[in-house]
């Protein structure tokens, strides 16, 4: 066969590829949601004179292809699979994998962040607080600080001392030491709770907390975290898994966003596209939990991120009343409104993740 027909023949195989690619992915039907990457997919842009004129129509449609593109996970998959393999990237989206776990590369040191987290703290302080509170502060590492093998990480000494220099009005409470690698799902960025115990008995040690009824493990389903998203490839499932006892299982949890009483747990969220959210609801700005068990008349104040979700019910046995708010969903200016600060205990639970990239704080 002579080079001419060759190339002829490359050139309409070649065509003939991408005009069955173009048919497939005219035929096949939008898909709405990622699973996987736990958002919603771009859908076919409104087509106007105004949207062709300033050039949104054009950006909107690049996204669309991009997103309803046919086999759009299985290319995802083969491209990290590229990078990692063949490429020998040390990451893929500042995601890696080490010791069958997917761990995010948090760098480099965001002090600006800090600073602005520590603000919004301060001002919480200034605006409810005084000398009736018994003020606390714990910070979540994330899973990067336990790998030392060639990723970049935190500074996470530096972290943790700027904090202290500017919440000299709270105690800190070290928890670095109560966890490993091992404390934290594989495919998430989430701790596990029932790596939990040791954690908590340093809070409530701290915080001179009383509890002493045992935990239940209980399975409730398997699944993948943000990470498997990420990272797509081949890994395991995550286990969630949740402590349980006869107090917990009697807290009535009123959520103010939603309008409703719920327990704890939150069964509801088993086919969720984040179950982690089984834990409190998820994300949500104020929440009340009750214990009708505890009749010390005792409560406590909680500003978390999404690691408070599976600490804090943890912790319900020691109070009676515990309040939960979300400055990324609540502003703190309004939260007199719906909570009453006086003599109660204040918690902030706060991850590394959130600090070093607190944009999202009201």
């Amino acid at each position: 066969m002579s080079d001419k027909i060759k190339n002829i023949v490359v050139t309409i195989s070649f065509l003939l590829v991408i005009f069955v690619v173009l048919l497939v992915n005219i035929a096949k039907r939008n898909t709405i949601i990622s699973l996987s990457e736990r958002r919603e997919l771009q859908q076919f842009p409104k087509l106007s004179i105004d949207t062709l004129l300033d050039g949104s129509f054009f950006e909107e449609f690049e996204k669309y292809t991009m997103d309803q593109f046919v086999q759009r996970e299985a290319f995802r998959a083969l491209k990290t699979k590229v990078e990692m393999d063949v490429l020998k990237k040390q990451d893929s989206n500042h995601i890696y994998q080490y010791n069958e776990k997917l761990i995010e590369q948090i760098y480099p040191l965001n002090e600006k962040s800090i600073i602005n987290t520590t603000n919004k703290m301060s001002e919480i302080y200034k605006r409810y607080l005084d000398q009736s509170n018994k003020i606390y502060y714990t910070i979540v590492p994330d899973k990067n600080y336990f790998v030392n093998e060639n990723h970049l990480k935190l500074d996470y000494h530096q972290l943790k001392e700027t904090m202290k220099e500017n919440l000299k009005w709270a105690n800190y409470i070290e928890i670095f030491d109560c966890l490993e690698l091992s404390s934290y799902y594989a495919t998430d960025s989430h701790w596990k709770q029932e790596c939990l115990p040791k954690l908590v008995n340093r809070i409530i040690d701290s915080m001179d907390i009383a509890i002493k009824t045992p935990y239940e493990e209980k399975k409730i389903v398997d699944f993948k975290g943000v990470y498997a998203g990420q990272f797509p490839i081949p890994i395991e499932s995550d286990e969630i898994k949740i402590l349980t006892n006869d107090v917990i299982e009697n807290c009535i949890v009123y959520n103010y966003e939603a309008n409703e009483k719920t327990k704890i747990y939150n069964m509801e969220k088993v086919n969720a596209p984040d179950k982690y959210d089984i834990y409190l609801s998820g994300a949500t700005p104020l929440l009340t939990i009750e214990n009708s068990k505890n009749n010390s008349g005792k409560e406590l104040i909680v500003f978390r991120d999404s690691y408070g979700s599976s600490l804090i019910p943890l912790l319900v046995e020691g109070y009676s009343k515990i309040t939960v708010i979300d400055t990324r969903y609540i502003s703190p200016k309004i939260l007199n409104q719906y909570v009453d600060f006086y003599n109660k205990d204040i918690l902030f639970v706060y991850s590394t993740l959130l600090i070093n990239n607190s944009i999202s704080l009201k």
